[in-house]
């Protein structure tokens, strides 16, 4: 099997691939396992090719991305083998590429972790490896611990900033420490873009998008900011947990212990509301077209995802349905809408999305079809 795989591979990058034979590497390449192999094939048996990579690169980098996830090629296919004989953008990528005709789409698994580095194209992160990552010249950029990037100690304050942004898919969770040893756990279906290192004396200022979990350094002297839809929490070293996805109406901050800012951006530049101080147990929410509000909650319930559990308490359905969705990565079409406000309790580890389906079934009379990653519930 190997030695076919072998020619099948080098047949896509001499160009001399079937359609047949595409549509099968497609699908083998779309494995986690086979992708490490795939890369080191190409590493072992073009890394010493005299081919003009870089000019490769440069037009890879001229393509158009479409959130990250699909890069349209513009007639670039015969233009960059012209430069390269073997399309090496592949070395850099580590993932599945396809092609056909002169305009090609080139698909990211919506699975896996990746990781867009400025200037160096976008990495899938093998979460079963460890090993450096490196950039387009062979620095390394950080290192990767299974799930955990570490990029202390890599870059030294001086030289080029250069932004990352790290994408977590639906299913999964990751961590990343910061070059100010901030450690940050992102949540399933969140991404954070934040630079390579931090400046004394400077703001250390990130985006989230999704839901993480800060442990941040302590540095009175440069303030750690969460920029987030809506909400920018100040802090100078704390922990807290923010909530803010883009298919919910409402951010929320939830402070864990020290003490953080909290800024309303519609109002920050006006100077109309200043920033709310937090205490340990209090939760600021911003709700689209409404101010900002705090109460105390029960931390418990907001943090237990970092180890893997779903916490539900007193939560409607279609909030739940929401949290299922990005935890087992699955697609819920919910035609019962009575069941949408209904409220539930529970709390869940180990249990499959069925176990929690047939949990709630126990109290409310649904049915419900799975179909691979797809569920239907009915009355």
């Amino acid at each position: 099997m190997k030695e076919n795989i072998k020619i099948i591979i080098r047949q896509y990058l001499q160009n001399t691939i079937s359609v047949e034979d595409l549509e099968y590497l497609k699908d083998w390449i779309s494995k986690e396992d086979n992708q490490e192999y795939f890369r080191e094939f190409i590493y072992s048996h073009y890394k010493n090719k005299a081919y003009d990579t870089k000019k490769a690169f440069e037009l890879f980098e001229d393509a158009t991305w479409d959130k990250g996830v699909v890069v349209r090629f513009k007639s670039l296919r015969a233009t960059i083998f012209k430069y390269a004989a073997v399309f090496v953008v592949l070395i850099a990528l580590s993932y599945a590429i396809f092609y056909s005709n002169q305009n090609a789409d080139i698909k990211l698994p919506d699975d896996q972790v990746t990781l867009e580095v400025e200037g160096s194209g976008v990495k899938v992160l093998n979460t079963s490896v460890s090993k450096d990552l490196t950039g387009k010249d062979g620095e390394v950029l950080a290192k990767q611990d299974k799930n955990t990037l570490d990029y202390q100690g890599i870059n030294s304050e001086d030289g080029e900033i250069v932004y990352n942004v790290l994408r977590v898919p639906y299913g999964k969770t990751f961590e990343v420490l910061l070059p100010d040893q901030t450690h940050v756990f992102l949540n399933a279906g969140s991404s954070l873009r934040y630079p390579n290192k931090f400046q004394k004396g400077k703001d250390r200022e990130v985006l989230l998008e999704g839901e993480g979990y800060f442990k941040v350094s302590k540095d009175k002297n440069s303030p750690f900011i969460v920029n987030a839809n809506g909400i920018t929490t100040e802090v100078f070293g704390t922990e807290f947990n923010i909530t803010s996805y883009g298919d919910d109406s409402f951010t929320s901050v939830v402070l864990i212990e020290g003490s953080v800012g909290v800024t309303d951006n519609s109002k920050r530049l006006s100077g109309l509301q200043p920033d709310l101080m937090l205490k340990p147990n209090d939760m600021a929410t911003k709700t689209k077209g409404e101010e900002i509000s705090v109460e105390q909650v029960d931390i418990a319930e907001h943090v237990s995802w970092i180890s893997g559990t779903l916490f539900f308490k007193n939560e409607n359905f279609r909030s739940i349905v929401k949290k299922l969705q990005r935890h087992y990565n699955v697609v819920v079409i919910n035609n019962y809408k009575a069941l949408e406000e209904k409220k539930f309790t529970g709390r869940f580890d180990i249990e499959s999305v069925e176990q929690i389906l047939k949990t709630f079934q126990k109290s409310n009379n649904f049915n419900y079809i799975i179909t691979k990653n797809n569920i239907i519930i009915n009355p």
